[in-house]
């Protein structure tokens, strides 16, 4: 009943890589639909997550709060799960959600940019994963976020960094999922700050990128006023209320 009035549309966006990235566009009775979930999705995982390590799409979190979670430590290891939303599998979702809902909110069996469900549908996805890369460095001095596809490791010893790369790559492997190795990002604040998620991260503070105040200069400079406020909002760095 429901897909007789349910449609999407394909549009294709050229990525700065040269690689497109597809976006579904639902139609207006999808759309509706598709919201009407979000809450009954935002308890799913609210009530069946164990570690705190999720800082996106979800209230009270965002780029800030990732970031500062590895102010304490000197190496960042940054890691970027390639092709995320249509890389997770449906097997992921099967646990938390029936094949009914989520026959109407995937699409080939994948979850895809465009949907308002899809942010969380990632995060429930996600749950597993997390659960596993948490239980190998829970006898470690290793801490760890993520923020959608972006894995951030933080340590004090050097070596650890082999040892991330190698466990992570083989849970991921188990899920079908791969490390996009162009991303990879190791991190020595003794080098100066390092950047995660978009924030400089000292050993002491976050801080404005030197990109974005940049940004704010070329703003000001234009008299795009809109856009200085906006930059200028997002270089406090300020955490959600």
């Amino acid at each position: 009943m429901y897909k007789e009035k349910f449609s999407y549309t394909q549009k294709c966006i050229s990525k700065n890589n040269g690689k497109i990235r597809k976006i579904y566009v639902p139609n207006e009775n999808l759309k509706k639909f598709l919201r009407t979930l979000l809450k009954n999705l935002e308890n799913i995982y609210h009530n069946n997550y164990i570690h705190d390590c999720d800082h996106a799409f979800l209230k009270g979190k965002n780029c800030v709060t990732n970031a500062a979670t590895h102010i304490k430590s000197r190496f960042i290891l940054s890691l970027d799960i390639e092709d995320f939303f249509e890389s997770l599998p449906k097997s992921l979702l099967e646990n938390y959600i029936s094949d009914h809902i989520l026959d109407l909110v995937l699409v080939n069996k994948r979850i895809v940019q465009g949907y308002p469900t899809s942010p969380y549908l990632a995060n429930i996805a996600m749950i597993e994963v997390d659960n596993l890369i948490m239980e190998v460095i829970k006898n470690k001095d290793i801490t760890y976020t993520r923020y959608a596809d972006d894995l951030t490791f933080s340590f004090n010893e050097a070596t650890e960094r082999e040892y991330i790369l190698a466990t992570v790559i083989q849970i991921l492997k188990g899920f079908n999922l791969k490390i996009n190795g162009k991303k990879t990002k190791f991190q020595d604040k003794k080098n100066g700050r390092a950047i995660i998620t978009g924030v400089g991260v000292s050993m002491y503070a976050v801080h404005p990128t030197r990109k974005t105040l940049k940004k704010i200069r070329a703003a000001k400079h234009q008299n795009n006023i809109l856009s200085e406020r906006g930059l200028v909002s997002w270089s406090l760095c300020k955490t959600p209320k």
